[in-house]
């Protein structure tokens, strides 16, 4: 139900739901839980993934352009199953982002659930006086 809310579908609307691990260096960084409502991309492939990024296959194959979207970020330590994908050991802190993101038109084109190993990222962030 939640999923089904963040997304903006109904209960009968099937979704994509795929993880992804993200390396550095051959070694894994990040795990991500993406969730696409499948009718934007009725024909993706693993492959899909490995060769394009997710936002251009949505441009290039259906004119899908991302507009804006909304990302939290928290600590967090993982679990069993999280740190044995990441390699390092139980309740390592991560940083836990989520992120809701939309089209130029408003339709929700994915949610995503990501964990970062906390060793390995620092997060920095700029701040400027408004422009006039």
């Amino acid at each position: 139900a939640k999923l089904g809310q963040r997304l903006r579908v109904s209960p009968v609307d099937e979704v994509w739901a795929i993880r992804r691990l993200r390396l550095a260096d051959d070694e894994t960084m990040a795990i991500e839980f993406l969730h696409v409502p499948r009718r934007l991309l009725p024909d993706l492939r693993r492959e899909d993934l490995e060769e394009h990024s997710f936002y251009t296959l949505l441009q290039e194959r259906h004119g899908i352009v991302i507009a804006s979207g909304i990302q939290t970020i928290e600590p967090t330590v993982l679990d069993e199953d999280e740190a044995e994908m990441l390699a390092v050991p139980v309740h390592s802190p991560a940083f836990l982002f989520e992120r809701t993101t939309e089209s130029e038109g408003g339709e929700v084109v994915e949610y995503v659930r990501s964990l970062y190993r906390g060793d390995r990222y620092r997060l920095v962030t700029e701040l400027r006086p408004p422009l006039r």
